[in-house]
């Protein structure tokens, strides 16, 4: 999965990921590509079919929004075989010349093998049909948006894992809309005894801290354990962890969308209001990505969610709902959210080595020209959670220690 713009602009143009990724290596721009004659990029690889495109001569580029969704919501695989080790290119299921059609829909994720069929014919038909593959790229589809939610949901079911917050509020009124029955929920029943619940669900208001006493505070926490599991098996939600990239992330989550984030966040007390909420601004900053909510940490579910884990810098996963995205003036991407529930963190649902990666992308020490897919640095402005540090970081120390060098040699 490529982050680097140079591959993702050649890959919208028709050029498959392997390639993409070789002329990259090989120190090749778009820019540098789009001087060269129609022979040299058939020399260097490139299909008949993507040089008059890169030159500017053919079809348009995809438009982002379209070519990345397509992208992440296939995981980067081919939708016919999933097999990883191929390199896949973006396919129009109705060609181009056609249907003059970029939209999501007529766009299919291929590995050079099926994309091959898709253009071949046997008996005057060809091999992978239109059909045969609309059909092979919805069922993929179905099952990509739920590898998400079920490693979520799997993570849960860890001793390890602790759920410190729940905005049980919201969390009801999803699971309401999504049509879960919650007088089915295990844990509704000792809830409604307990008194933290009514009998149509709806949690009792009172002031302070909602998980005080241990019968209350069991009841409460395994019925919106429940609920919450419940709901994300109606719902779509994606695991943005890995991929808080302000050139790409704006054109795969929208208004709305439920996404997961793990990872530091920083919590800041607010100001009170007089409404007796514990007031608390979550900040997650990296890559120029900052994701920002406000919670009431009175909904803490424990003595150690609110005084512990809900303080200070903590490695934590969130569930959130998307309510805006903004790109201020210094490029960076904002995301305004609403905390749904927060956790525990769970390395297996953050893999990234940001530093690592991007070493291997080539992002780190090259400059490159192009400018259709806004990367830019990704430089982490925190330490990770598991021990890494960013290049911010490193840069910076060195810088110092270079500082404290030369005046240590002036001096002597």
């Amino acid at each position: 999965m490529t982050r680097n713009r140079v591959e993702l602009a050649l890959i919208a143009r028709g050029v498959d990921s392997a390639l993409a990724e070789k002329l990259r290596k090989e120190k090749w721009t778009l820019a540098k590509l789009q001087t060269q004659a129609p022979e040299k990029l058939l020399e260097l690889g490139i299909g008949e079919v993507a040089v008059p495109v890169i030159l500017g001569s053919g079809r348009p580029p995809i438009p982002p929004e379209h070519f990345i969704r397509t992208l992440y919501d296939n995981r980067w695989l081919c939708c016919v075989c999933r097999d990883a080790s191929r390199p896949i290119i973006v396919h129009h299921i109705k060609p181009w010349a056609e249907s003059r059609d970029h939209s999501q829909a007529n766009l299919a994720v291929l590995c050079s093998i099926h994309h091959g069929e898709a253009h071949s014919t046997h008996a005057l038909e060809l091999t992978l049909t239109p059909d045969r593959l609309k059909a092979a790229k919805a069922t993929w589809e179905q099952e990509v948006s739920r590898l998400d939610p079920l490693a979520i949901l799997q993570a849960t079911q860890l001793i390890s894992c602790q759920w410190w917050y729940f905005n049980h509020l919201r969390v009801f009124e999803i699971a309401e809309d999504l049509g879960v029955n919650v007088s089915e929920l295990e844990g509704f029943q000792d809830a409604l005894l307990t008194g933290a619940c009514d009998a149509q669900g709806h949690l009792r208001p009172r002031k302070g801290p909602l998980y005080v006493g241990y019968a209350l505070s069991h009841a409460l926490k395994r019925y919106m354990s429940s609920m919450l599991e419940a709901a994300m098996g109606h719902a779509s939600v994606r695991n943005i962890s890995d991929d808080l990239d302000r050139g790409t992330l704006d054109r795969l989550i929208i208004e709305g969308d439920l996404v997961f984030v793990q990872g530091l966040y920083s919590f800041t007390n607010l100001a009170p209001d007089g409404s007796g909420a514990d007031l608390v601004r979550g900040r997650r900053r990296v890559n120029k990505v900052e994701v920002t909510f406000v919670f009431d940490r009175n909904e803490g579910t424990s003595g150690s969610a609110r005084y512990e884990w809900l303080l200070r810098t903590r490695a934590l996963g969130c569930l959130l709902r998307v309510n805006g995205l903004r790109k201020d003036g210094k490029g960076g991407l904002r995301i305004e959210a609403t905390v749904l529930a927060i956790r525990s963190a769970n390395q297996e649902l953050k893999l990234r080595s940001y530093e690592a990666r991007l070493q291997k992308s080539g992002l780190l020490g090259d400059e490159y020209e192009d400018e259709e897919f806004d990367v830019g640095d990704y430089d982490d402005d925190v330490s990770n959670e598991w021990g890494e540090r960013s290049g911010t970081f490193r840069r910076r120390l060195f810088l110092k220690g270079q500082g404290i060098w030369r005046k240590l040699i002036a001096r002597f």
